[in-house]
């Protein structure tokens, strides 16, 4: 009876112990794009599974029944709204990335994002979110746009963002984190590790236009748009943005450009897992299975189509890829890819690590996309990067620092340039043998990037923000960060300085010349 009864106070007791840690956590994501959300899902998940009871706004619903504390808002058909992008905008994308892409990009994007952002929040699953009386102890919101923010304003609870990859340099501002933009230039930048003088006057150039266009154009926007849907006792985005308690981005310093981080900006490494790879479809692994010359694999990632380049680019692509001694696998988004060659395996949708993961896999052609990245480097397979937009420039030509790929531009490809670049990646042992090299730097770590993200998250948690990680320079005026007054009050004392200087030297110069008169008139 004794045991009976110790056992039932200890079993209340963990119950109760487990319902003191566990919370409420709301996570939002906005964006859709594959890539985005494949580095999200395992942190909702992981978080379920540690007792916590997730609701996530998910474009990417992970649909796991086991997962008992999960609640998934269903946005899935966000995804089809990609299709409306305007054709004028994908032009912009197939082009070579230059500064003024980025900047159009960046002026065309306001008005898209806040458009794609309103259908979400229009959403009767998620209004009723808005306005039923949830209690949530954290928001976790996707960091591209500060709109997402307003969540954790309206259940009154702790903020963290998230992203992908890096954030751009409006978003790093909302922890106070320096962006220098000769060392730590934006990621959104077409330009690589080594800046020349033009590369620097126009990263310069972009940081000041950015911000200009965040705070001028883009917040009173977003704000705007807020409203309708969280009502007008909201206080200001950028007011929102600015309590953010903590920023973690998907950044390895080893891959990644290195840049001065405050302490609420916690790079996490990497938060995906390459244990398990999907199995691939059967006519699929067959073709892999019996191409003994090996296999070359093109994809441009989830969000930029093979199916919208420009008929001179794919004919080129047809043309190098028909004459390679090499199968060729294709990821093709619609039913017929115009000349596929008998050697070319075309498919709209393709599991990528498990192909990486195959053996006769050598060569990934690819935009350049940080997701492709980790994938390729975890599995060993070289590349040969052709960026287009966002942080692909910097990671292709991280590719080629660490010797395990090779950039092409778009506007240079050719069909000897193209032949020649695979031939060489495919009879050179070394790009393989360095592509290894890297990816063991990067895996060297005192803490998977995934237990790093749900420690930080919980610690937000446990302490109810993190207010005390707040770097100082959020609350300073601009004019003081940038010195402005400490320059003008040292340029003011140098002036009055040199002015008492110069007054001095006149005044001894006029008095000596006056006396040397008097001598004179002395003397006669």
């Amino acid at each position: 009876m004794f045991i009976k009864m110790f056992w039932c106070v200890l079993l209340l007791f963990s119950t109760i112990s487990y319902t003191a840690e566990s919370a409420n956590i709301l996570f939002v994501t906005t964006i859709p794009s594959h890539s985005h959300q494949v580095v999200f899902q395992p942190v909702w998940k992981e978080l379920s599974l540690r007792g916590h009871n997730v609701t996530a706004l998910a474009l990417s619903p992970l649909n796991d029944k086991s997962l008992t504390n999960l609640t998934e808002i269903d946005l899935s058909y966000i995804f089809k709204l990609r299709k409306r992008v305007p054709k004028e905008y994908i032009k912009y994308v197939f082009q070579k990335p230059t500064f003024l892409m980025v900047f159009i990009r960046e002026i065309l994007g306001v008005d898209f994002v806040i458009k794609l952002h309103e259908n979400i929040l229009s959403q009767h699953s998620v209004m009723k979110l808005i306005n039923e009386d949830y209690k949530f102890d954290v928001v976790v919101a996707e960091w591209i746009y500060p709109l997402a923010g307003a969540f954790a304003t309206r259940f009154n609870c702790p903020l963290v963002g998230i992203t992908s990859l890096g954030a751009p340099l409006t978003l790093l501002d909302t922890v106070g984190n320096p962006s220098h933009p000769i060392y730590a230039p934006d990621h959104n930048l077409p330009i690589g590790r080594e800046l020349s003088l033009y590369d620097r006057i126009l990263s310069t150039l972009y940081s000041v236009f950015a911000r200009t266009l965040y705070h001028w154009v883009g917040a009173p926007k977003i704000d705007a748009s807020m409203r309708k849907f969280f009502g007008e006792d909201m206080p200001y985005i950028e007011d929102i943005a600015r309590n953010i308690s903590v920023l973690l981005l998907n950044r390895n310093p080893v891959f990644h450009k290195i840049m001065p981080v405050v302490p609420a900006a916690i790079e996490l490494g990497r938060v995906r897992s390459f244990g398990k790879v999907k199995p691939l479809n059967p006519e699929l692994k067959e073709f892999l299975d019996n191409s003994k010359n090996g296999v070359v694999y093109f994809s441009l990632g989830s969000n930029t189509f093979s199916c919208d380049l420009p008929d001179n680019v794919r004919e080129i692509l047809v043309k190098v890829f028909e004459q390679l001694p090499y199968n060729v696998v294709w990821k093709w988004e619609t039913e017929v890819l115009p000349g596929k060659p008998n050697n070319v395996f075309a498919q709209n949708w393709i599991s990528q690590a498990a192909l990486l993961a195959h053996p006769n896999v050598k060569l990934f052609i690819t935009q350049g996309g940080l997701q492709s990245m980790e994938e390729t480097i975890n599995h060993h397979v070289p590349v040969i990067g052709i960026p287009f937009h966002s942080d692909q420039t910097m990671n292709v030509d991280t590719a080629v620092k660490y010797g395990f790929g090779l950039r092409i531009e778009l506007e240079d490809l050719s069909i000897e340039g193209l032949k020649s670049a695979i031939h060489e990646i495919m009879t050179n042992q070394s790009y393989k043998e360095n592509t290894a090299k890297i990816e063991k730097l990067m895996n060297d770590i005192p803490m998977e990037g995934l237990d790093k993200a749900i420690w930080w998250i919980e610690y937000v948690i446990r302490h109810k923000g993190a207010r005390h990680l707040r770097s100082p320079s959020l609350d300073i005026p601009w004019y003081q960060y940038f010195l402005l007054d400490v320059i003008a009050f040292i340029a003011l004392v140098l002036s009055i300085s040199m002015y008492i200087l110069i007054k001095v030297i006149k005044l001894t110069i006029r008095s000596a010349k006056k006396l040397l008169t008097n001598e004179k008139q002395k003397k006669q």
